[in-house]
């Protein structure tokens, strides 16, 4: 397995099955869309410009603010959604784990 980690150690990267299990920082600058796309990007070996439209498949700002902390910081715990992108099933969990796997 070829595998990539964060400075948490929690990211992986397998190239060789094309699949990928992230954990999005709810506190840091990206959002949760340039994450995935990112995390599609580099399972394709491509530039994020070039993978597919996120917002073609599902709103991207509906999507950030689903599982983003509430306004009094508490971080939500329950809940997922998939969707598919570029050839991918992308899974997001409340807690920021993102799983992306080759669409069936």
């Amino acid at each position: 397995m070829t595998a990539t980690h964060d400075d948490h150690g929690r990211s992986r990267i397998d190239r060789e099955r094309k699949t990928a299990f992230v954990s999005h920082d709810w506190a840091g600058t990206d959002s949760l869309t340039n994450t995935i796309v990112s995390t599609v990007a580099e399972l394709s070996g491509r530039d994020p410009t070039d993978v597919d439209r996120l917002y073609d498949r599902i709103d991207p700002e509906s999507l950030d603010a689903l599982f983003a902390p509430t306004r009094d910081t508490v971080a939500r715990n329950t809940g997922q959604v998939s969707f598919r992108l570029d050839g991918y099933t992308i899974t997001v969990h409340a807690t920021g784990d993102i799983v992306v796997a080759p669409a069936p």
